[in-house]
């Protein structure tokens, strides 16, 4: 990678900003960034409490929980309760024009939610009713609440990142090019494609065709049916991984609200074969690596039905069908239904959450997820197993004193030790990449101001494109970032001689309206710093320079400085307006 050369320059308003960023808003700790595992196993749990009316308990202690691993006793080494306070509103200074910055105005909460709007699996007027009470809920939310939605389609897709700006959420489900709005699935047999195909069996019956014909047209459409359900597997667990995987670098729990008509995807434990649920012996790899990205990663799953209310089907029962058929009918519907509930409470109980169905009510549902979901206890032991083995372990908590209800993930895989070995000698990943995706919030360890605005003048037409995406097609313009960073969240060592040293990462990556990448730019550096430029520098801040090229249309924007002595990071993201800067030109 290309270095950088870190310069000071005049700014106009960066430099008194960055002076007193510290002195003018209140003290918060600064946003925790994803732990880095160590050579020591740890095991992290979330554990949600519930009393008999199903409301959190609070103000329990570490002494009132004890943790089993495969039926012996662990030693609780971290213990902390999260009560769900409601975030702490800061104001900041008013920003000049197209300055930016990523000072929290909010506090960062303990947890933050997803909801994920299942389409793939969801027949549409189900969807359209989810889609309807999502928003009147939204018009409700409690201030502070952190929200991000993705859509589950013929492929996972967000529509709008984490957010606590609520009506962003309410204008990406009423824009129909977000993709949020109803949508058929073609793996998903509606109502009316189910009743054509038993009025078909029920025809046949009727006109008296042959045993063997009616078994042949019941197998062909069993085996439809199975195809698409497979289908629909293999693209719920791929996007399911996605989602994880985006998730997994966010500190905190995280809720993910699944609002869905049918779950094929029965559980996600990492089995010992205590539940041989076929979609495990089907599916084995993929099912393992989505939970294996879940189960750590803090993540709890809500299942919501969207199907509602489920009525009486006795009248409902194709006008073909004899009383005997009818019967067959309705009992393979209540079949049909007693599997997703099943479903549903064992994704639930795997990740910690809870599951929602036969109710109208989907936003108490959301309530209830977020609620609870913010109110939990979070503890940690070492096991007495110090084999990585790759085997599952089950884990069992119990209060000692009282019998009240808990949530929390059921288990894990020990690290196998040939795997370790491997991952040890592959190359490291950039740790500031992920936290610089589309849709990521804004993390806060290290404080810093942003002036965005077109370069002036703009290199000729024929100029080589300034990125890692030289191939971008059509005209470019080229925006100059300029970076005013506080000094007091970098690690800059002090040598015998007076010099500081440190080391640091500058990132800036163009993302186009849903989220992929354009163009990026990353460089980094070493610091060395005397002594009387250091002095500058407490009263200035740290100032850089970065130019990124992106192509015409909507372009968002994601920029981030990693501090690599302290493993430390600051992102912020903001849009680019072409009418606006064309305007202050």
């Amino acid at each position: 990678m290309a270095g950088y050369r870190c310069r000071l320059v005049s700014l106009v308003v960066l430099p008194l900003w960055v002076a007193s960023l510290h002195s003018q808003a209140p003290q918060t700790e600064p946003g925790p960034l994803p732990t880095f595992l160590s050579k020591v196993q740890v095991v992290e749990l979330d554990v949600v409490v519930t009393n008999g009316q199903d409301e959190p308990v609070p103000d329990l202690h570490r002494k009132d929980f004890q943790v089993l691993e495969n039926g012996k006793l662990q030693t609780i080494a971290f213990f902390e309760e999260h009560t769900g306070v409601p975030p702490t509103q800061i104001k900041l200074p008013p920003m000049p024009p197209h300055v930016f910055t990523n000072y929290p105005t909010i506090e960062r909460a303990d947890s933050v939610n997803v909801l994920l709007l299942d389409s793939l699996n969801t027949q549409p007027q189900d969807q359209a009713y989810v889609r309807r009470q999502l928003i009147e809920y939204l018009e409700h939310v409690p201030p502070g609440t952190h929200l991000a939605i993705f859509t589950l389609a013929s492929r996972l897709r967000m529509i709008q990142g984490f957010t606590t700006d609520f009506s962003l959420l309410i204008g990406a489900l009423s824009n129909k090019k977000a993709g949020s709005g109803p949508e058929l699935s073609p793996l998903l047999a509606t109502a009316a494609q189910a009743d054509m195909d038993k009025d078909l069996i029920a025809l046949m019956a009727m006109n008296q065709a042959a045993p063997e014909a009616i078994a042949a047209v019941k197998q062909f459409q069993g085996d439809h049916v199975a195809s698409n359900t497979e289908a629909r597997l293999k693209i719920t667990l791929q996007a399911l991984t996605q989602l994880a995987r985006y998730l997994s670098s966010i500190p905190g729990r995280k809720n993910v609200i699944w609002f869905s008509g049918s779950f094929p995807v029965t559980s996600f434990p990492m089995t010992d074969g205590s539940r041989p649920f076929q979609v495990m012996h089907e599916y084995p790899g993929e099912v393992q690596q989505t939970a294996e990205l879940l189960a750590p990663g803090q993540v709890a799953i809500y299942p919501v039905s969207a199907a509602g209310l489920t009525g009486d089907a006795t009248y409902e029962a194709s006008h073909l069908s004899t009383p005997r058929m009818q019967q067959r009918n309705l009992q393979e519907e209540g079949a049909d239904r007693a599997t997703n509930q099943i479903a549903m409470e064992e994704l639930a109980k795997d990740s910690g959450g809870h599951a929602f169905y036969n109710s109208n009510g989907l936003g108490d549902a959301m309530v209830h997820a977020i609620h609870d979901g913010a109110r939990y206890y979070t503890l940690s032991y070492v096991p007495t197993n110090k084999s990585m083995d790759g085997k599952y372990r089950r884990i069992q908590i119990e209060l000692v004193h009282n019998n009240y209800k808990l949530a929390y993930r059921r288990g894990y895989n020990a690290q196998d030790a040939k795997s370790a070995q491997a991952a040890e000698h592959e190359p490291p990943s950039d740790p500031l990449l992920p936290l610089v995706k589309f849709g990521m919030p804004d993390f806060t360890q290290i404080l810093y101001k942003i002036r965005v605005l077109p370069a002036n003048p703009q290199p000729p037409p024929q100029a080589k494109r300034l990125g890692s995406n030289p191939a971008m097609q059509g005209p470019v313009t080229r925006y100059g970032v300029d970076f005013a960073i506080s000094e007091q969240d970098l690690k800059l060592d002090l040598a015998p001689d007076g010099v500081r040293h440190g080391a640091i990462e500058v990132m800036l990556v163009a993302y186009d309206g849903e989220g992929k990448p354009l163009n990026f730019v990353v460089t980094e550096s070493k610091i060395l710093m005397k002594p009387r430029v250091y002095e500058a520098l407490e009263k200035v801040g740290l100032q850089l320079h970065k130019e990124i090229d992106v192509p015409a249309g909507e372009i968002y924007l994601r920029t981030g400085i990693y501090d690599r002595n302290a493993s430390t990071a600051g992102t912020l993201g903001v849009p680019l307006s072409p009418a606006p800067f064309a305007r202050a030109q």
